[in-house]
């Protein structure tokens, strides 16, 4: 078996086939895993039958896993992995699951001091007839295409960052979790030295200097003029994909055009980063 490395967009991604996850992965192997996700900020290993000890352990090749802070939906046996799963969601007035977490494109765990650096999912069940997608977005690309004065104005800028106001979020986790943080909303990734957009919109509970409605008309803006075709990777999953992507460089989105009555269930961890700066 020999690991090959193939794009899977010319905006960001890349497909991983040709390597077992649940045993023992060579130096040069893991070393190339870990190159192709700073190449291509999303990384989807394929073909991947694991326990979930297998799966810890596969993530940690990318480094330390993080508490979570949804606490009700985290394994039992395993509190690294948290349960997404579609058949427990609400519906809303069309009949489609909300996911659990955002509904709009965003990076993980913004309202930690110290958010991940990297999020796997793993494709566990999926919809039968189909759907479920996850969208990527390239924001190096994003902040490259702006403007000198855009990017001028946004590198001066910071958000305040809370806990989502969400009954799946429990007391104990609002208390460890709900002080406010604040974070550039221009971020230097701390390995390439390259700059991204940095947030998470339903996070933001102002950028300092605006009031919270000011804040909000401002990121609405913003996030309608950097997610465009051309930094975007729309993920159609494949059963035994595991996906693992920058925080600190992509924003996602999981969109919800799939029939509630087949189940989508994916397994997620977070890899600890640092203070973004």
């Amino acid at each position: 078996m020999t690991l090959q490395i193939s794009p899977l967009s010319a905006a960001l991604g890349a497909e991983a086939t040709g390597v077992d996850l649940s045993g023992s992965v060579s130096d040069a192997d893991q070393e190339a895993l870990r190159q192709a996700i700073s190449d291509n900020l999303v990384l989807v290993i394929r073909n991947q039958q694991l326990t979930s000890p297998e799966y810890l352990a596969a993530v940690r090749l990318f480094g330390e896993t993080m508490e979570q802070q949804l606490s009700t939906f985290l394994l039992e046996d395993h509190p690294e992995i948290a349960v997404l799963d579609s058949s427990t969601s609400e519906l809303d007035e069309d009949g489609n699951p909300f996911p659990v977490g955002s509904r709009a494109w965003h990076s993980d765990h913004t309202n930690h001091a110290e958010p991940p650096k990297m999020t796997a999912l793993r494709a566990v069940q999926l919809p039968k007839s189909g759907g479920g997608d996850t969208g990527f977005a390239n924001m190096h690309s994003a902040y490259d295409a702006l403007p000198a004065t855009r990017k001028t104005e946004l590198n001066a800028l910071q958000t305040v960052n809370k806990i989502e106001d969400k009954a799946y979020v429990s007391d104990e986790a609002r208390a460890k979790f709900g002080a406010l943080q604040s974070h550039p909303l221009i971020r230097t990734h701390p390995e390439t030295g390259k700059k991204a957009i940095y947030l998470h919109p339903g996070k933001v509970e102002r950028i300092e200097g605006m009031t919270p409605a000011d804040s909000k008309d401002f990121v609405d803006d913003l996030m309608e003029e950097i997610i465009q075709p051309d930094v975007v990777y729309r993920h159609v999953w494949q059963p035994g994909d595991l996906t693992i992507w920058d925080n600190r460089a992509v924003l996602h989105i999981a969109h919800r055009g799939y029939d509630h009555t087949e189940q989508r269930l994916m397994h997620r961890v977070l890899i600890k980063g640092d203070r973004p700066h």
